[in-house]
């Protein structure tokens, strides 16, 4: 595990690795860790998977991205796999929630194991996507789902 960061087991049961000194909060269906300086969040969410397994999922995300995150732009979506299992890259930016939050950038990554989809993603100010993308390649490399 890198410098800086520590292994959480969460309530619902993953684990992952976050920066040290986040805190954790929840709307009910996600999970998130946001670092003490409030800028860096990772989010966790698993459910069943849907029709169009992980692709069609970030495809439908993506298709509401104008609708839930102001400003959005600099979209993709990207098959990949995760530990050989299909699984789907969205990386976008946005302008953030209010002015004072500013111009944010997302790594969100989705595959299906087992039959849930496990979804984690970081979101960072843009001025910190080099942190954000080693926070988010910590995280997905370290997560194991509840039972794992």
């Amino acid at each position: 595990m890198p410098r800086g960061y520590v292994l959480v087991t969460d309530e619902r049961g993953f684990s992952l690795a976050v920066p040290q000194g986040t805190r954790r909060s929840t709307d009910g269906e996600r999970v998130f860790y946001t670092t003490a300086d409030g800028a860096v969040r990772v989010g966790i969410r698993t459910g069943p998977v849907p029709a169009g397994g992980a692709l069609g999922s970030m495809r439908a995300a993506d298709a509401r991205g104008p609708e839930s995150n102001p400003g959005y732009r600099d979209n993709a979506v990207t098959p990949t796999t995760h530990d050989g299992l299909p699984a789907a890259l969205w990386e976008f930016t946005w302008n953030g929630f209010t002015a004072a939050e500013g111009p944010r950038h997302t790594y969100d990554i989705c595959w299906e194991q087992a039959g849930t989809l496990h979804d984690v993603w970081v979101s960072a100010p843009t001025g910190r996507t080099k942190e954000a993308r080693a926070v988010f390649d910590t995280a997905v490399d370290s997560y194991l789902p509840a039972g794992g």
